[in-house]
């Protein structure tokens, strides 16, 4: 397929992804739809490393507190405020940006192993915090009893297939806006943090700054990923907001490719699957299979689900290829 195809394919692969994400309530049972749901849902916080890790270089496994954060706004707010889902999808982005915001500041100054072992800490701490909060958020038993969400007056968030359609929509919608921001000059100067931050800073530009925007931006997104979570399930604890979860985001990132949008749901998908098909009754091996099956896949494909090669993509041929000692432009990486 040549090059000319291409702004062709833009025109008919987004009404093809619309349909598609669409499609599952009508081939699918409500268990499946379900699974695609909580998929669908995890798969943002997935998508927020992405922004954090794969653009700005600032490796997190601490991203399932902010996360909690989101859930427990929803969970919260809708007992006490309001039902309404979208409002409360804005209320926990704002919830987790702020939080994101006021811990962030610690982050900028730190890198590598550091970096890693503070965002860790941040994430245990907020576990931490939803545990002692018992007559706020239950405590480790959780907060239970959330009321069904609604999305319209009269439209109440029940039914599996609705629930399927609001959360696809609010995914589809969330990823357009992580690739506008990575597209943007604000993911460009991200991306040049991420390879040489000496150099920005010689250009002029505040690498600070950047990485604190980056890391309050993701924590929002986190945020909404766990308004949707919590839109579903009607319940959220501790336990969503830890080490565990955070490390399974982690996998699904590295599964799926760290630069890539439909890397992480793709990944997403893998973990989510395989741990309602592996459970913990399978004679306690149940965590072993799945890291075997992780250690295979991440041998078999070292780039993620992302590395395999687009067959519809041209190869690059002798005669493309720029001529030694002469500069090719850099080109943005694909999400």
């Amino acid at each position: 397929m040549s090059t000319l195809d291409r702004p062709a394919l833009r025109v008919v692969v987004p009404p093809l992804v619309v349909l598609a994400a669409a499609a599952p309530p009508f081939l699918a049972g409500p268990y499946a739809v379900s699974t695609l749901t909580q998929i669908l849902a995890f798969s943002l916080v997935v998508m927020s490393i992405v922004l954090l890790m794969g653009i700005a270089g600032m490796p997190t496994i601490g991203q399932a507190g902010f996360f909690g954060v989101g859930g427990y706004a929803t969970g919260l707010l809708a007992g006490r405020l309001t039902t309404n889902a979208p409002a409360l999808v804005g209320i926990s982005a704002a919830a987790g940006a702020l939080v994101a915001a006021a811990t962030g500041w610690l982050l900028v100054r730190v890198r590598g192993t550091y970096l890693l072992m503070l965002t860790l800490a941040i994430g245990e701490l907020l576990a931490l915090v939803a545990i002692a909060r018992v007559g706020l958020t239950g405590g480790s038993d959780g907060l239970a009893n959330i009321p069904t969400l609604r999305l319209l007056p009269g439209v109440e968030l029940r039914h599996v297939a609705v629930v399927y359609w609001y959360v696809a929509g609010a995914v589809l919608l969330m990823a357009m806006l992580i690739a506008l921001l990575i597209r943007s000059p604000f993911g460009r100067a991200l991306r040049g943090v991420r390879d040489n931050e000496p150099r920005m800073r010689a250009l002029g530009y505040s690498t600070a700054f950047y990485k604190y925007a980056a890391f309050s931006v993701s924590g929002a997104f986190a945020g909404v990923a766990g308004s949707l979570w919590v839109t579903q399930t009607l319940f959220i604890a501790p336990a969503d907001m830890g080490f565990h979860a955070s490390a399974l985001a982690l996998l699904a990132l590295i599964v799926g490719g760290s630069q890539s949008l439909w890397g992480a749901v793709a990944g997403s998908a893998l973990i989510i699957v395989a741990q309602n098909m592996l459970p913990i009754s399978m004679q306690g091996y149940g965590p072993i299979v799945l890291g075997a099956v992780l250690v295979v896949v991440v041998y078999a494909l070292p780039d993620g689900f992302a590395g395999i090669r687009n067959p519809l993509r041209p190869r690059r041929t002798p005669a493309s290829r720029p001529a030694a000692g002469t500069d090719e432009p850099r080109r943005m990486e694909r999400v």
